[in-house]
């Protein structure tokens, strides 16, 4: 695995861990396309991803990712995480919980030029919502 491929990317992470939607934009192409199949919703460019990342650490303020395993193979790159957290803030049309959760997902990411040009997660968005207490079946515990 390419050091420097490795550290832009553990960075990049970083910049998820940090909360800082800027940062988080700033590893990411201009034209770059963020696909999120979990929350089946798409962000294109670094603008539209600084404001979904804005949103998500509104809602999530101790949002946190721990990188599980990763390779590389030329431009592209596979990673499972874990992301951890506690919903404190509104998401979209679902109130603060205060309800901590823990998913696991897997991104795939395509490199341009030392940047990510395009990212898609794959997540259970069913146990995200369930953990929150956000779906029919936890109301009626």
């Amino acid at each position: 695995m390419p050091p420097d491929v490795k550290k832009m990317l553990m960075d990049y992470v970083a910049a998820w861990n940090s909360g800082d939607a800027e940062r988080v934009a700033s590893f990411c192409t201009d034209d770059c396309v963020f696909e999120n199949l979990g929350g089946e919703d798409v962000h294109r460019g670094q603008e539209e991803l600084k404001a979904w990342a804005t949103d998500v650490f509104a809602a999530i303020p101790n949002f946190e990712l721990e990188v599980k395993s990763l390779f590389i193979a030329g431009d592209w790159v596979g990673c499972e995480w874990i992301q951890t957290g506690t919903q404190t803030g509104a998401m979209g049309s679902h109130p603060p919980t205060g309800k901590s959760f823990s998913v696991s997902g897997a991104s795939i990411l395509e490199l341009h030029e030392g940047k990510i040009r395009r990212e898609t997660l794959y997540w259970d968005s069913g146990t995200f919502l369930r953990q929150l207490g956000l779906t029919p079946e936890a109301h009626s515990r």
